[in-house]
């Protein structure tokens, strides 16, 4: 059975119930497997609801804020982004520099395609920070920072070698 969930204000999923008990679940984060009309708190929904000391309900109740999010998009949204989460209690890593600056700077003054890709790379790396992808945030943090190297270098020897052509 595949479940998804809705944590940190991302739909999750699919996870197999050995994932979703690694996962930290609230009895009030919404979840939904097939089977389900909705979604419902984990810790009424009855196969997760194993997972919490609180007794099932023979009539679930389902809270308004289960009840507004639909049926999962088909396939995953986010496979395992909440699995590299730090676990409770642990703080969250330093969000990576994304040199964005830079890279919208040199894209508008040197007309550089490499610093255009690094404004893609940047993006990317917030976002994988935002879904909890800290070590693919870094990674791409990385590859902005070796993009940005390459337009200054691309800048600094283009430009002599612009205007030896103009002379």
């Amino acid at each position: 059975m595949k479940f998804w969930i809705y944590l940190n204000g991302i739909q999750q999923g699919p996870y197999t119930f050995e994932q979703v008990k690694l996962l930290p679940l609230e009895p009030t984060t919404p979840v939904w497997y097939d089977g389900l009309p909705k979604w419902l708190p984990a810790a009424q929904a009855p196969a997760t609801a194993p997972l919490f000391a609180a007794p099932t309900q023979a009539e679930p109740q389902v809270d308004d804020a289960a009840q507004t999010f639909g049926a999962p998009a088909p396939g995953p949204v986010y496979t395992q982004a909440a699995m590299q989460q730090p676990a409770v209690g642990e703080p969250m890593p330093k969000r990576p520099p994304t040199y964005m600056v830079w890279c919208i700077l040199f894209t508008i003054l040197c007309c550089s395609p490499v610093a255009l890709a690094g404004i893609i790379t940047g993006s990317i790396s917030s976002s994988r920070y935002n879904a909890g992808d800290y070590a693919g945030a870094q990674r791409m943090s990385n590859a902005t920072e070796w993009l940005l190297i390459i337009s200054i270098v691309w800048a600094i020897v283009g430009l002599p070698v612009s205007l030896a052509f103009n002379l």
